[in-house]
């Protein structure tokens, strides 16, 4: 990590991109919840009910520790119907697992650069606004969000974090590379990156630009 930790700061707050007015998963037009059902939203339905079913859980069981009505679940599972993002925090909350784990239904190798772009709308607004989740982590007692700039040439060397560290990187301009051990992994703008940091690294910018980007802090 070697950063400061910013005041204040903690995963317990409300999600600024869950609480947007216009909270839809992935519509194929318009913010009307009874819109086409994209196959994004087929796959959230299919990834609820096996969850309900892993935790031998009837459908009323369901709606009474979520507060989501039995009609909204069954019309969710069988892909009938379009869900807020809010709907499907509470499910997620009563199922026991991360909004992520419905939502996404993969987890992010590490050390594997993915384009921002190529990942699935999760939010729509039928007007050209969209969100994408890129990489969720659960169970995190210090999060950090920092912007950073490297000069070209520029270089910073980590020492290694607490066991189970991690972070997650978004270039927005210029290129990095990241460097862990032996392995170099190059990060071009609109590339994401999660990076274990239980171990020393560093980062360079090997371009003739400034190189800007994002990088999250998680520790435990």
């Amino acid at each position: 990590m070697n950063g400061v930790q910013a005041p204040g700061f903690s995963g317990g707050g409300p999600n600024p991109v869950r609480a947007a007015r216009v909270q839809y998963i992935a519509l194929s037009v318009g913010t009307d919840p009874a819109a086409p059902v994209s196959g994004l939203l087929r796959a959230v339905g299919t990834r609820v009910r096996a969850r309900r079913q892993d935790r031998h859980l009837t459908l009323d069981e369901l709606s009474e520790r979520s507060g989501v009505s039995r009609r909204m679940i069954t019309l969710l599972e069988s892909g009938e119907a379009n869900a807020s993002l809010g709907t499907l925090d509470k499910l997620a909350r009563a199922l026991e697992c991360g909004f992520a784990d419905l939502a996404v239904g993969r987890r992010v190798a590490p050390l594997v650069p993915e384009a921002a772009e190529s990942q699935q709308p999760v939010w729509e607004d039928g007007q050209g606004s969209s969100a994408r989740l890129l990489v969720a982590r659960s169970m995190v007692a210090t999060t950090e969000l920092w912007l950073w700039q490297l000069v070209p040439g520029g270089r910073y060397e980590a020492e290694a974090d607490p066991p189970g560290s991690e972070e997650i990187l978004l270039v927005r301009a210029g290129r990095l590379i990241v460097e862990v051990g032996d392995k170099e992994v190059p990060l071009v703008a609109g590339h994401y990156l999660r990076l274990p940091s239980d171990a020393p690294y560093a980062y360079r910018n090997p371009g003739a630009r400034p190189a800007d980007f994002l990088r999250v802090i998680l520790a435990p």
